[in-house]
């Protein structure tokens, strides 16, 4: 595999410790700003004081454990790729929704469930192949970028806490951005491989010297240096009714570990063409394992994050030795209470600056992943109409928020809103789509164009790379303009499917012949075959696999293409 532009430090290297080590600090804080989701179930259920500094540790000691698993590279589980674990906003309203009905055991019980269905539908990825394509990929890391500039939008500004406009937020959220923004652009090594950590830090001390940082020291003063946690742990329960609203939780954060693994993916592959599903299939068992435990220690649960992954993208660094780090980190820090209480009380302006400037590279890698597909008018109302609606989502929060309580999984989160119709409407366009098309050529009307038009018109409806059709195209043209006229015609049947591309191309006369070397110029003068020789040789190296075969004066030439 050649090197990707751009990159550092590879998954499969080791830099050193101490880039390791800044490394994994930024990835920590970065994935620290989730820890808002269950620190919202945590005051909706009125913890505080010594409680709340527990929850946070436990939350931490979780996501260490989860970021591990995601990480690690084997067999069976482990997306093997820079992915740190993350707490969500997707599991946030079905868990208030189970928190208000059966308190924090019902909480816990549904978050092991929705653990349980993420394991059940890692291995069935492969054959989901056809309803998750590129394309949906793309679109669910598009839409998770501009959630998490939406949201670093609003922490920036003060709303969300505030309902208004606060300029002493805007002022820390600018230096922190401006800083991570100069450091990444017109800086080399160090600087703007830990430009995002170096942001959060000047971002802290503005807030600081703004008045805004203050950690609950009075909490903080009464514990030791060192504590073992207390799970705050009333139980497990089990309710049938909510079943529905987390299985669409475990589909959903299935969808964007998908997503976010396919990113990691190509970051590492500049020849990347499509989601490896081993590697996603094992990274989606982690997920539903580590969410699994979420539950059983005592939290919610958890998923990849899209911002550590266009983190790794900026700062040129995948190494999955940083995520085990990282994950090392967050288990040490659940065992420190003062470290608690500085995540718990995170200057809510730079949450957002780091959330905003990720968001950036997640959210061009998902155009750049959307736009490597043909799209014709169904695969564009399926992108369009998807983006729109998550899009309304994040702006129309309120009108949404009046669905019935049972659809509120699906409606109150713009991820799980434009996936569920991305993935419905792909489904449903799919009708009338032939996977297998034929053209047929007569004698005397051996049109370039119509060729041209043909893979063009059906690569568009298939959503089939620009490369991939192009080489089909030049290979389809470069055969008719060496058989010349047939005097039964011409055949071309083209068919598709997600991972491989079959053109066929039948004639009456003699076979093409497809050397292994290229001709010599005197064969191709002197020799009455030297134009199909050369022909022949340049259809074999367009193609990924090539074959001629003559049944007494009939023809078949097969081409194949991995996709």
């Amino acid at each position: 595999m050649s090197r990707a532009p751009g990159l550092i430090y590879g998954v499969d290297e080791t830099p050193p410790m101490a880039v390791v080590g800044l490394s994994a600090l930024q990835h920590v804080g970065v994935a620290a700003i989730t820890l808002v989701y269950p620190l919202i179930l945590a005051r909706a259920a009125g913890l505080s004081g010594t409680a709340l500094i527990d929850f946070v540790s436990v939350t931490m000691l979780a996501m260490g454990v989860g970021t591990v698993l995601l990480c690690v590279r084997s067999r069976f589980i482990g997306s093997g790729f820079l992915c740190p674990a993350c707490f969500t906003q997707i599991y946030l309203g079905p868990s208030l929704y189970a928190l208000n009905k059966g308190g924090f055991a019902l909480v816990y019980g549904m978050t092991v469930v929705a653990g349980i269905l993420q394991l059940g539908i890692a291995p069935l990825l492969h054959r989901m192949r056809a309803l998750l394509p590129t394309e949906i990929a793309g679109l669910v890391i598009a839409i998770v970028g501009l959630s998490l500039a939406s949201l670093g939008v609003r922490y920036s500004l003060g709303l969300i806490e505030h309902g208004t406009v606060q300029p002493t937020y805007l002022i820390v959220a600018g230096i922190s951005v401006v800083t991570m923004i100069v450091l990444n652009v017109w800086t080399k090594g160090y600087p703007k491989m830990l430009c995002v950590l170096i942001g959060m830090v000047v971002g802290y001390i503005a807030s600081a010297a703004l008045g805004m940082f203050e950690v609950a020291t009075a909490v903080t003063a009464e514990l030791p240096v060192v504590r073992i946690p207390r799970l705050q742990h009333t139980g497990w329960q089990f309710d049938g009714l909510l079943v529905a609203p987390f299985l669409v939780v475990a589909v959903a954060t299935t969808l964007r570990a998908m997503g976010d693994i396919s990113n990691a993916q190509r970051l590492n592959d500049p020849d990347w063409v499509r989601p490896g599903f081993r590697s996603m299939a094992g990274g989606v068992a982690s997920n539903g394992i580590a969410s699994a435990f979420c539950g059983l220690v005592g939290t919610s649960g958890v998923n990849s994050y899209s911002a550590c992954v266009g983190l790794s993208g900026a700062t040129g660094i995948t190494s999955r030795v940083v995520g085990y780090a990282c994950g090392s980190i967050f288990v040490l820090f659940a065992f420190v209470p003062a470290i608690a209480a500085a995540f718990a009380t995170m200057p809510v302006p730079v949450m957002g600056a780091a959330l905003f400037f990720s968001s950036a590279f997640v959210f061009t890698a998902g155009l750049q992943m959307m736009t490597a597909r043909m799209l014709d008018a169904r695969k564009s109302i399926v992108i369009g109409l998807s983006f729109g609606l998550a899009v309304m989502a994040d702006i129309y929060r309120e009108v949404f928020a009046t669905v019935p309580a049972a659809l509120q999984p699906i409606f109150s989160n713009s991820l799980v809103l434009g996936t569920v119709c991305a993935v419905l409407l792909n489904l449903v366009t799919r009708i009338g789509i032939r996977q297998r098309v034929l053209l047929r050529l007569d004698p005397g009307r051996m049109d370039r164009d119509r060729v041209e038009g043909f893979f063009s018109e059906h690569g568009a409806r298939w959503g089939a790379r620009h490369d991939i059709i192009r080489r089909a195209t030049f290979a389809a043209v470069q055969v008719l303009e060496v058989l010349g006229d047939p005097p039964a015609g011409v055949e071309i049947e083209a068919s598709f499917d997600e991972f491989d591309l079959d053109v066929r191309i039948r004639y009456v006369g003699a076979p093409l012949l497809l050397p292994q070397q290229k001709p010599t110029p005197q064969q191709i003068m002197e020799s009455a075959d030297g134009e199909r020789l050369l022909a022949g040789y340049l259809l074999r190296r367009t193609a990924d696999e090539i074959t001629c075969n003559a049944d007494t004066d009939r023809v078949e030439i097969h081409l194949h293409y991995d996709h």
